[in-house]
């Protein structure tokens, strides 16, 4: 076909017919084609699309600027579309701040959204969600928080704090997934968004619930409030957790309703019955009894928490889940050698009898002192003093008390006979 001709001349021509296409393709000269392919209404937008494909990068930017210029709202597609297509090679991030020149969110949503799903860009994915709350895309943006690994979960919170939307969710889903819960319940109470905490932990993620809890307490939320909210959560999460958080903001009492109604339901849960049985301890409630007949809790836990406050109720708790090494220890720290004594005569435990009475136990004198002056004569159990003096056998034990065990031994055993025969 003919080739020498004077190009420059038949583009124009082309141009005055409205031959916009063939006019693009004698066009060499930039300022020619810009002024040209504006008017993308007459031209075919797949043929348009596999134009630029012929063009440098910086002609097909100066072109995508024209185009927006002339335009916005009936170029805005085709742009998406190129855009979309030659991203690659154009840049991201000049063609997101092309499409920002514009304030053009919409564009930029569209663009973004056809390239998201296969980038792992941080901008991209920022950007994204940016552009999806600037145009009201809000699902979208709880899809790309909920779904994505890319973005920069602490500048994604911020904006979304900022950003203020109507729907909170998406602020939730970005805290729940990378742990700022304390971070958001702070907002949210702060800007009296307290409906969307229950539908953090009622719906959204039960098992965050002490970690809420210890937000709304840091922010003097009202004892009530956060009571109801434990009350009406029943998804799973855990004791021990929400607990800790209360337990170290002094604030334990204020889960007695809910952990009185677990136990009335049944609840057989040893954190549950831990958590009262400190309470009453604290409150003075009754203690003793609830750790001596409560068959639930855990004696190491709530020993090892007596130990400070009420020594004799940490042995008490000892003694009832069998840690008899800690209730000596307990005994011997504070001089309960009483409680130590009658222990182990009860217990009748002969090598629990081989450590206490080991030559290098500091505290052995006064414990043989209390067994002999207290415990073998207030017991009226023949087996209690059998074993007691079977331990004074020990080489370990000292001579002068081994004997004196023994003439106690006879001594109650006599009194035993003769109060036989008074019954009989």
């Amino acid at each position: 076909m003919f080739t020498h001709y004077d190009r420059a001349h038949i583009a124009q021509l082309c141009e005055q017919a409205q031959l916009l296409q063939r006019a693009l393709e004698h066009y060499t000269d930039i300022f020619d084609i810009k002024r040209a392919i504006v008017h993308t209404h007459l031209l075919k937008p797949e043929w348009l699309v596999e134009y630029f494909g012929s063009l440098s990068v910086d002609d097909s930017l100066e072109c995508l600027k024209a185009m927006l210029t002339a335009n916005l709202r009936q170029n805005l597609q085709i742009c998406v579309q190129i855009a979309g297509k030659y991203h690659e090679q154009l840049g991201t991030t000049k063609l997101i701040e092309l499409f920002e020149s514009f304030k053009s969110f919409e564009g930029l949503f569209y663009f973004l959204g056809s390239i998201v799903n296969f980038s792992q860009e941080s901008e991209v994915h920022f950007r994204y969600i940016q552009a999806a709350c600037k145009t009201g895309q809000i699902k979208e943006v709880e899809r790309i928080c909920r779904e994505s690994s890319c973005y920069d979960p602490e500048r994604v919170k911020n904006f979304l704090k900022e950003a203020k939307l109507a729907d909170q969710l998406p602020l939730i889903i970005v805290c729940d997934r990378f742990n700022f819960v304390h971070d958001l319940v702070m907002y949210l109470y702060k800007n009296n968004l307290q409906k969307y905490i229950e539908i953090y932990v009622q719906k959204v993620n039960p098992s965050r619930l002490p970690a809420v809890v210890g937000g709304l307490l840091d922010v003097d939320c009202a004892e009530d409030i956060v009571k109801n909210l434990i009350l009406t959560v029943r998804g799973q999460f855990s004791t021990d957790e929400l607990v800790e958080e209360v337990e170290k903001r002094n604030r334990l009492k204020l889960l007695m309703p809910w952990l009185e109604g677990r136990v009335h339901e049944g609840v057989n849960e040893p954190a549950t019955h831990n958590a009262l049985a400190k309470i009453y301890i604290d409150s003075n409630n009754n203690p003793e009894r609830f750790l001596k007949e409560n068959t639930f809790y855990d004696s190491e836990v709530i020993g090892k928490y007596c130990e400070k406050r009420d020594p004799h109720l940490a042995c008490v708790s000892y003694e009832r889940g069998g840690c008899d090494m800690e209730l000596i220890r307990v005994c011997n720290a504070n001089s309960l050698f009483k409680y130590a004594a009658r222990h182990l005569v009860r217990k009748r435990d002969q090598p629990l009898w081989e450590h206490v009475l080991n030559p290098e136990n500091t505290f052995r004198r006064p414990l043989i002192d209390q067994v002999v002056q207290t415990a073998l004569s207030e017991t009226q159990d023949a087996d209690d003093v059998s074993t007691t003096v079977r331990a004074s056998w020990q080489p370990t034990c000292p001579t002068s008390s081994s004997n004196f065990w023994r003439r106690s031994f006879w001594k109650i055993l006599c009194s035993a006979i003769t109060e036989t025969c008074r019954t009989c």
